[in-house]
C-alpha cells in the first residue's frame, strides 16, 4: 500500500503528480524542489502555455498528447478560481504542403483539426497583419497559465514543500526507499522524479544513465494591452498569445550563445519590436518584462514516464520517472496514469512505448 511519496520538483508535472496522489487517498505528499513554483529558474515558469495535440509523425506520441489535451478542461473544471485562457489555436510554421499533411494524419489520429483559409482568418485573427493563405487550425488546442495552475494544484494536494535539493536516491535491494536532500535522509514508499534536467544528476546516484538535452527558451512579455489576439498564435519565425492580463507573450528565434544581461534584453525587446509590425494597434507596445529558461528534452524526443529496469531487465521498486516536454500539455495525462500505474502496478497501454530505461550494473551500488 502506498500512502507516502516523494516528488522531486516543483513544476507542473509534479504539480499533476501530487494532485491525482491526493486524488487517490496518498495523503502524505512531499515535493522537494530547489525551486519553488514561479522560480524564474523553473521550466513551467518559462513555458509559452500553449497546450496541444501534435507529434510529428509519431503516432502513438500523438495519442497520448491528444488524451492529455482532452483532459485538461476536466482538471481545470476541478481548480478554483482558474480558467482556460483561450481556446483554439493556429500554425503556419510548416511549409504550406507539410500543414495539409499535418492537418490529415492528425485527422486521422482523431485530432479536431482543420485548414483555415485567408478570408477566414481575416475574421478570427482581425488584429493580425500579413496572414497567410493557409493555417492549421487546433479546435481544441488551449492556452493556459501553467505557474498559476501548479500552484493551484499543489495547493489542493496539500503538499509538504521542502526547498532543498536533492543529491541522491537512497537505493537498498534493488529498491529506492527515499532520497538525500541536503544534509537530510528522507523516506517514502515511492520516489517519482519530476525533476527536468536534474534528473540526469539524481539518477547516477543509482548509476542510471538517463542521456537528456535541452534548448534556451526566450520569451518577452509586454506591458498590458487590450484584447489584440484571442488564439495562440505559431508563426514561420514567431509564437504570441495573449495571456490573462493582457499581456503579449512573444517566442522567436533565439542564439543559444546569447547569455549575458544585455544581450537577452536586446533579444527580448527585438521580438517586441518585430511583433508590433505584425499586429494592428496605433498605442505603444513595450516590453515588461523576459524569461529564459532551459527546456528539458528527453533524447529521442519523446516522453518518459515509467519504471526503470536493471541490467537483467528487472523493474526498480521504489522510483517512478516524469520527464517530458512539453510538460505542459503532457502533465495531467501523466500525473494521472502514472500514479495509477505506482497503485496498482499496471501499465496503461498509452504509457507503454514511454519507460524503456535500462539501469547499468555497479556492484558498489
Amino acid at each position: 500500500m502506498i500512502s507516502k511519496v516523494i516528488i522531486v520538483g516543483g513544476g507542473i508535472v509534479g504539480a499533476s503528480f501530487a494532485y491525482h496522489a491526493h486524488l487517490k487517498n496518498i495523503n502524505q505528499i512531499s515535493v522537494i524542489t530547489e525551486t519553488l513554483p514561479g522560480d524564474s529558474q523553473q521550466a513551467t515558469s518559462n513555458t509559452w502555455g500553449w497546450v496541444n495535440g501534435y507529434a510529428n509523425n509519431d503516432e502513438e506520441y500523438a495519442l497520448f498528447r491528444l488524451a492529455s489535451l482532452n483532459y485538461w478542461p476536466k482538471l481545470i473544471e476541478n481548480i478554483n478560481n482558474i480558467s482556460i485562457t483561450s481556446k483554439g489555436a493556429f500554425f503556419w510554421d510548416l511549409k504550406e504542403r507539410d500543414i495539409f499533411q499535418t492537418i490529415d494524419q492528425h485527422k486521422n489520429w482523431g485530432h479536431s483539426v482543420s485548414i483555415k483559409k485567408e478570408f477566414e482568418l481575416e475574421k478570427i485573427l482581425p488584429n493580425l497583419v500579413n496572414k497567410p493563405k493557409n493555417a492549421g487550425y487546433g479546435k481544441n488546442d488551449l492556452a493556459i497559465e501553467a505557474t498559476e495552475i501548479s500552484k493551484k494544484l499543489f495547493e489542493k494536494s496539500h503538499v509538504n514543500f521542502l526547498n532543498k535539493k536533492v543529491t541522491k536516491l537512497i537505493f537498498e535491494k534493488n529498491k529506492v526507499i527515499g532520497v538525500q536532500a541536503g544534509d537530510e535522509k528522507i523516506y517514502a514508499d515511492e520516489v517519482i522524479l519530476a525533476s527536468g534536467l536534474g534528473t540526469t544528476e539524481i539518477l547516477k546516484s543509482i548509476n542510471v544513465d538517463f542521456i537528456m538535452r535541452s534548448s534556451l527558451g526566450l520569451l518577452a512579455y509586454t506591458k498590458p494591452l487590450p484584447p489584440l489576439l484571442n488564439h495562440p498564435i505559431t508563426g514561420i519565425d514567431f509564437h504570441v498569445r495573449q495571456d490573462n492580463q493582457g499581456r503579449l507573450v512573444i517566442g522567436g528565434r533565439f542564439d543559444d550563445d546569447a547569455s549575458k544581461e544585455n544581450d537577452l534584453v536586446a533579444a527580448a525587446k527585438t521580438l517586441v519590436k518585430e511583433m508590433t509590425s505584425r499586429i494592428n494597434f496605433d498605442g505603444e507596445v513595450s516590453l515588461d518584462y523576459y524569461t529564459i529558461g532551459k527546456r528539458p528534452l528527453p533524447i529521442d524526443g519523446r516522453p518518459k514516464i515509467g519504471r526503470l529496469k536493471n541490467s537483467v531487465g528487472e523493474f526498480i521498486k521504489g522510483v517512478y520517472i516524469a520527464v517530458m516536454h512539453s510538460g505542459v500539455t503532457n502533465a495531467p495525462m501523466a500525473g494521472k496514469l502514472g500514479i495509477e500505474e505506482i497503485i496498482s502496478g499496471k501499465q496503461d497501454k498509452l504509457l507503454t512505448t514511454f519507460s524503456t530505461h535500462t539501469i547499468r550494473e555497479n556492484r558498489n551500488v
